[in-house]
């Protein structure tokens, strides 16, 4: 149902679903990942290849190869960052397609580690979403934003502010279809409990904009003093993180995520 590149690495691409807890959202059981596209399709995506539990559109596969990053331009940029791209050879950076569930992501992710906000966000899920049992497997539908519009959030781990943003979140317009990288960061702006990491973050990892990166982020910061450095400086400033990795232009995206992938 859907061909991987012939250069894609699964294992080196998917590593962010094995690091930091059981999301049940993006579950990883048995060596594969378990989703439920936003048609509410469930799938198993493995190394072999991809198994549906269910009839495949167009708009799955779409969303699949969105999923799995396959839209980057990683021959360009292995052309012309051939140093960087060897560093994690056969990596595409996995990117959340739903919008409402990339942002409450973010928003859990705030100011704690993402151990603990993976685990806010089961509770999140285990409420509100939706549960899949395939196979003897279970995995869960991320909420959509008609299930937590109006909802009694309390109890889940959130702060109060936090509360406060994924109800806005609920009840947003977050269709930025056609949105240039700066008109998406001012709408996203404008949404309580949304700053620049988020925006940031959204446009790299939701929209997958070529040229976007988190210059705020504390693990960008240190990757790329190491890389720029030669690891002589362990952290640098975010506007220096802009100021280097602006020669990147519309490969930034990829150029951060492969400084970010951990070694091996």
């Amino acid at each position: 149902m859907l061909r991987y590149p012939a250069d894609y690495d699964f294992e080196r691409s998917t590593f962010r679903f094995r690091t930091f807890g059981d999301d049940l959202a993006s579950r990883w059981v048995d060596g594969g990942l378990h989703r439920v596209l936003r048609s509410g399709l469930p799938v198993r995506i493995e190394a072999a290849g991809v198994t549906a539990f269910g009839d495949v559109t167009r708009a799955d596969r779409a969303e699949l190869r969105h999923l799995l990053g396959f839209g980057f331009d990683r021959a360009g940029f292995a052309a012309a960052y051939p140093e960087i791209a060897s560093r994690a050879p056969g990596f595409r950076p996995p990117l959340m397609p739903d919008p409402f569930e990339m942002l409450v992501t973010a928003v859990t992710a705030q100011q704690v580690s993402l151990i603990a906000a993976c685990a806010i966000r089961n509770r999140l899920v285990q409420r509100f979403g939706r549960r899949i049992e395939v196979e003897g497997r279970e995995w869960w539908a991320f909420p959509a934003q008609a299930d937590i519009a109006g909802a009694d959030l309390a109890g889940v781990g959130l702060s109060r502010a936090k509360v406060r943003a994924v109800a806005g979140l609920a009840g947003a317009d977050l269709r930025f279809g056609g949105l240039g990288d700066a008109a998406v960061r001012e709408r996203l702006l404008a949404l309580p409990g949304i700053g620049p990491w988020t925006a940031d973050w959204f446009l790299a990892r939701c929209l997958g904009r070529p040229g976007a990166f988190a210059a705020g982020d504390l693990g960008v910061r240190k990757a790329v003093a190491a890389w720029a450095s030669d690891g002589a400086d362990r952290i640098w400033p975010e506007e220096r993180v802009r100021e280097a990795c602006a020669a990147f232009g519309e490969h930034a995206n990829l150029a951060v995520h492969h400084l970010l992938v951990p070694p091996g």
